[in-house]
């Protein structure tokens, strides 16, 4: 068995993200990243991690609305979770935009 660390960095969605009033009424800029662990039985042309799929899924929230970065975040886990070769994921989501003296907001999920 071989193990391999999948590695998506800040994937750049515009999103309708939060619980507070100017949240719900603008969108905003989310990164979102992804740490995927998996295991394959052989490193040839067929046996490989779809990270297309994992990206196709997070840009699929541009323009969605989400009440909370837990919520995106847990739902972002749980699809990647649903692929055979997946161990452990953690999912990273940040708004840089929130604060002016912050870089950025952000949660992360694993499991």
């Amino acid at each position: 068995m071989k193990s391999f660390k999948v590695v998506l960095e800040e994937l750049e969605i515009n999103m309708y993200l939060g619980i507070h009033q100017f949240e719900k009424d603008a969108m905003q800029r989310v990164l979102v990243s992804a740490e995927i662990d998996i295991e394959v039985d052989a490193v040839d042309g067929d046996l490989y991690f779809d990270y297309d799929a994992v990206a196709d899924h997070i840009r699929s929230f541009n323009g969605e609305r989400v009440a909370t970065q837990e919520e995106l975040t847990s739902a972002i886990h749980g699809f990647i979770s649903g692929f055979d070769t997946v161990r452990h994921a953690r999912v990273h989501s940040k708004k840089p935009d929130v604060y002016g003296d912050c870089k950025a907001v952000g949660i992360v999920f694993q499991g």
